[in-house]
C-alpha cells in the first residue's frame, strides 16, 4: 500500500488501485481491498450496475492497469475486461485546503459504440472503517443534508443513518441499503443544496461530498452486505438514468463527468464547512477585492415596476445614505428583448435616468435574464432556444440555447448598449426550470441541459473577460441555481427572494454552509413594500407607525452585514432615527466588510430551521477577534455558550444608536437580554 499526504488527510492506495481517505496516519496500514472509486452501468445492465456499485475486488470487472502523478494530483486508470472501457479518476489536490476534486472519465478503445447509463464522479469507501460497525451504533453517524425550496433555503437536517432509512437486514453480501437524494433540470438546488456532511463521532471526523454544476445530480449513502459490513459509501454524480441521462460512446470518444468535491477533517459540521468554504475561495473565478454598498429596488421596494417617478427619490436617499451601487430591476427594459422602456423616464429615457444616478454619485446597475427571451425575438434574430423531443420546452418563457454563437453575439450587443450608459453591475436571473433536460439529434435531456450549462458557463467567463470591471450576481430564481459549479463565476449569489425579515435569520444562517460569505447577497430591507401593496406602491401608514422604534431596521441591518450587503425597501419613507440606524449600520459594516473574504464562518448553535421562533445567531472568525450577528426571535432571553472558540471578551458593535439589548461575558458564556421580541445586534469577540 502506497500513503500519499495531502494536507491534514492521507490517501491510502492499494495494489489494486483503490484508494481509502483517513485523517490518522496509521489507520488503514494493514487492511487492503480491491475497491474502485466508480461505479457504471451500461445499457440499464443491472449485473452491471451491481458489479460497479457494490464493494468488490477490482480484478472480477475491472483490470487496473496504472497510477499517474500528474501536474494537480493523480490519475487512477482501470481497464474494462470485458470491453473497450478505459475509465480513468482524475484526483485534484487542493492546496493549502483539506479538499480533494475528482472527475471520472471513461473511453471507449473498441470497434463498437457503447451505452452508458450510469457513471459516477466519485464513490468514496470505508466511511468508519475501523470502528464500531455502522448498525452497531445507530448515533455514531449523523448525516447533514440542506433542503432548499423557493424563500426557504438553506434549511439544514441532522439525522442518523437509521433515521435515513439505512438498516441491515441479512449477511448476504449482496444486500444493498440505499439513501438518495437527487435534483432534476437546471436548477441545481431547487429541492435540496448538493452537499452532504456526515459527522463520525466515535472517530470525531467528520466527511462532506459536494456536487457541482447546473444540472441533473444525485448523492447516495450505500452499504452493503448488511450485518456484515463495516463501513458506509457514499457515491454522487449526474450521469444516470434514473435522472433521464444516457450516453453513446462512440469508438475512440471520451466522456467525463461534472466535479465532485470531498474530504474528511478533524471535528464536526462547522470544521466541514470551513474546509469548503477554504476550497471555494481558491477555486473561484470571480472574486471582488473590496464590496460596495448596494442598492436593488427589487424586493420590498418597486417589485419591477419602474418608472422615473419611482426611481428618483430611491436614488436620492441611497445617495444619501453612502450607497455605492444602485441596481435597477425588473422592469427597466422589454424582457427577452432588452430594450430599454424609454417611456418610463420622459426625461432623457432610460439613457438620462442613469445619468441623473451618476450625477449622484452611483454606479448603474441592471437586471438580466439571459437565458430568457421570447418566440418573436428568437425569430427575428434567428437564435436557437430549448426544446425537448423537437417541442419548444417553455412558451410563455422560451430560453436560449447557449451553445448558439448567434446568442451570444444578440446578448453581447444588449449589454454593449448599456455599458456605454455606464452599467457596470448586472444582476442575472434565471426564473425557470427545464426539469428533466433539452435535447437535439437523440441526445438524452439531461446530457443536453449539462452541455447547454457549460455554455452558459463559458457566456460568463467571456463576459468577465470582456468587462473586466463589471460586478456580476447570480440570483438564479432567487438561489433556485446557487450550486458552486455556477456560483464560481460569479461574484455574489442571492441567497433567497424571502420578503419577511423575521424568518431571513434561519435561511442566510443556512446559506453560510455552503456560500463563502462575502458572496452571499443578503437582503436588508427597512420600509419595505410588502407584496399586497406592489401595484399602489404605497406602505400603510399603520406600518410606518410600528417601524418608529426602529426595531425592524437594526434587524434587517444585522441580517445583511453577515455577507455582502443588498439594501432595499423604500428607504426615502424612513425617518431621522432609522435613516440614522441605517447609516450607521452601513458604516460600521464598511470598517469590516473587505475583511470579510479572510474570516471563516462560526456556528454557535445548531442549524435552526425557518419554524424554529426562539433565536439565532452566526459569526465570522478572523485572527485575532470575531464578529457575532444574535438575533432574539420569540425569546428575548437566553445565553450563547462560546467557551470552545476561546474569546475573553465581548463588546456591542452595532447598533451603538440603539440601546436594545443587556449583556454579560463570563468564562466563554455570553448572557442576552433583550428590551423586545424580533431584535438584532453585533458583539465583537476578542
Amino acid at each position: 500500500m502506497k500513503r500519499i499526504q495531502h494536507q491534514n488527510t492521507y490517501i491510502n492506495v492499494g495494489e489494486k488501485g483503490h484508494f481509502f481517505l483517513s485523517c490518522e496516519k496509521t489507520e488503514l496500514e494493514n487492511y487492503e481491498h480491491g475497491y474502485i472509486n466508480t461505479n457504471v452501468m451500461l445499457n440499464a445492465n443491472y449485473e452491471a450496475e451491481y458489479d460497479g456499485l457494490m464493494v468488490m475486488p477490482t480484478d472480477d470487472f475491472f483490470a487496473f492497469k496504472q497510477m499517474q502523478k500528474t501536474e494537480k494530483g493523480m490519475d487512477l486508470q482501470f481497464g474494462m475486461t470485458n470491453n473497450g472501457l478505459e475509465i480513468t479518476e482524475h484526483l485534484e489536490f487542493i492546496d493549502g485546503v483539506d479538499v480533494f476534486k475528482q472527475t471520472t472519465s471513461v473511453k471507449n478503445t473498441g470497434a463498437e459504440s457503447v451505452r452508458l447509463s450510469r457513471l459516477s464522479a466519485t464513490m468514496v469507501t470505508g466511511i468508519g472503517l475501523g470502528g464500531s460497525k455502522w448498525h452497531e451504533k445507530p448515533e455514531r453517524f449523523l448525516v447533514y443534508t440542506c433542503r432548499n425550496v423557493w424563500q426557504g433555503e438553506g434549511q439544514w437536517q441532522k439525522r442518523s443513518l437509521k433515521d435515513l432509512g439505512l438498516y441491515p437486514t441479512t449477511n448476504h453480501v449482496w444486500e444493498r441499503s440505499v439513501f438518495r437524494m437527487q435534483s432534476y433540470g437546471s436548477w441545481s438546488t431547487n429541492e435540496y443544496y448538493p452537499l452532504m456532511i456526515i459527522e463520525d463521532t466515535e472517530k470525531n471526523e467528520c466527511w462532506f461530498f459536494e456536487r457541482e454544476g447546473a444540472e441533473n445530480w444525485y448523492m447516495e449513502i450505500m452499504v452493503f452486505g448488511g450485518f456484515q459490513s463495516e463501513f458506509i459509501n457514499v457515491s454522487l454524480g449526474g450521469a444516470d438514468e434514473a435522472l433521464h441521462w444516457t450516453y453513446d460512446l462512440q469508438s475512440g470518444e471520451r466522456y467525463q463527468t461534472t466535479s465532485a468535491v470531498y474530504g474528511v477533517v478533524k471535528g464536526g459540521f462547522e470544521e466541514a464547512v470551513c474546509a469548503l468554504t477554504a476550497y471555494k475561495r481558491k477555486n473561484s473565478l470571480a472574486n471582488l477585492q473590496q464590496i460596495p454598498i448596494t442598492f436593488n429596488d427589487y424586493m420590498n421596494c418597486n417589485w419591477a415596476i419602474e418608472t422615473e417617478e419611482r426611481l428618483k427619490p430611491l436614488i436620492d436617499k441611497a445617495s444619501e445614505l453612502g450607497v455605492e451601487y444602485f441596481c435597477i430591476d425588473d422592469g427597466w427594459a422589454e424582457q427577452g428583448v432588452w430594450t430599454p422602456l424609454d417611456k418610463n423616464f420622459p426625461n432623457g429615457g432610460f439613457k438620462g435616468l442613469l445619468k441623473y444616478m451618476q450625477e449622484k454619485g452611483l454606479t448603474p446597475g441592471v437586471w438580466f435574464e439571459f437565458e430568457r427571451t421570447t418566440e418573436e425575438q428568437a425569430k427575428k434574430e434567428g437564435l436557437k432556444t430549448l426544446c425537448r423531443n423537437g417541442k419548444l420546452v417553455a412558451h410563455h418563457r422560451p430560453k436560449l440555447d447557449m451553445r448558439d454563437r448567434r446568442v451570444w453575439e444578440f446578448l453581447f450587443r444588449k449589454i454593449d448598449d448599456v455599458y456605454r450608459m455606464g452599467v457596470r453591475f448586472i444582476k442575472n436571473d434565471d426564473n425557470n426550470d427545464e426539469r428533466i433536460g433539452t435535447n437535439y439529434d437523440n441526445e438524452s435531456p439531461a446530457q443536453g441541459t449539462r452541455e447547454n450549462s457549460l455554455a452558459f458557463y463559458a457566456f460568463i467567463d467571456e463576459l468577465r473577460k470582456r468587462y473586466p470591471d463589471m460586478i456580476v450576481e447570480n440570483c438564479g430564481g432567487g438561489a433556485m441555481r446557487q450550486d458552486n459549479g455556477t456560483l464560481s463565476r460569479f461574484f455574489l449569489q442571492s441567497t433567497s427572494d424571502q420578503e419577511d425579515y423575521r424568518l431571513y435569520p434561519s435561511i442566510l444562517v443556512g446559506a453560510m454552509a455552503y456560500l463563502p460569505p462575502e458572496k452571499a447577497g443578503i437582503w436588508s430591507y427597512p420600509y419595505p413594500l410588502l407584496f399586497k401593496d406592489m401595484i399602489s406602491g404605497i406602505v400603510p401608514e399603520e406600518e410606518l407607525e410600528g417601524y418608529k422604534d426602529g426595531r425592524q431596521t437594526v434587524f434587517n441591518m444585522v441580517s445583511s452585514m453577515c455577507g455582502y450587503m443588498y439594501l432595499s425597501g423604500k428607504l426615502q419613507l424612513a425617518d431621522e432615527k432609522n435613516t440614522a440606524l441605517i447609516k450607521e449600520g452601513i458604516d460600521a459594516y464598511r470598517v469590516y466588510k473587505d475583511d470579510i473574504k479572510n474570516r471563516k464562518p462560526m456556528f454557535p448553535l445548531p442549524m435552526r430551521t425557518m419554524d424554529d421562533k426562539t433565536y439565532n445567531a452566526f459569526g465570522l472568525k478572523g485572527q485575532d477577534d470575531a464578529l457575532l450577528f444574535v438575533w432574539a426571535l420569540e425569546e428575548k432571553e437566553f445565553a450563547l455558550d462560546l467557551t470552545k472558540y476561546g474569546y475573553t471578551s465581548a463588546e456591542k458593535f452595532y447598533p451603538l444608536q440603539l440601546e436594545n439589548v443587556a449583556y454579560a461575558y463570563h468564562d466563554g458564556k455570553l448572557s442576552l437580554q433583550f428590551a423586545e421580541k424580533y431584535s438584532a445586534t453585533i458583539f465583537r469577540l476578542r
